[in-house]
């Protein structure tokens, strides 16, 4: 990287990170967007069910703007009717991959209904 990219501050330096392995370490713009070029640095895993995608990955940049522990994984099922967009956040490797395991085993043993009718719950109660 150029030394121009090292010298770059953003009001979001103190939210950035990349993986060591599976841990996430704070970073400076320039390593953040190193590491956001490669693939496997950013995708956790994706499984394909059906019309759905399962996606998980880490975004780096700590989600969790109100405080405490840094949101910096996420996990999304594409595939969904267009008004069902849930995203669930984690701040550790292992959280999201448990979730990601979850949503693949009950899509593909369940199919989609029970997930949507939990989305569907979850959004009328304000949730």
């Amino acid at each position: 990287m150029s030394d121009d990219l090292n010298n770059i501050s953003t009001p979001i330096d103190d939210r950035l990170y990349r993986l060591e392995g599976r841990v996430p370490v704070r970073c400076t713009l320039a390593e953040f967007a190193k590491s956001m070029q490669e693939d496997e640095k950013r995708i956790l895993a994706q499984a394909t069910i059906d019309n759905m995608q399962v996606s998980t990955i880490f975004i780096g940049i700590d989600q969790n703007w109100g405080g405490g522990d840094p949101l910096l994984f996420e996990t999304v099922v594409f595939g969904l009717p267009d008004d069902l967009q849930p995203r669930w956040s984690f701040s550790s490797w292992d959280e999201a991959m448990e979730i990601h395991n979850l949503l693949v085993a009950t899509l593909t043993d369940h199919g989609a209904e029970p997930l949507l009718g939990e989305i569907r719950r979850k959004a009328e109660a304000g949730g």
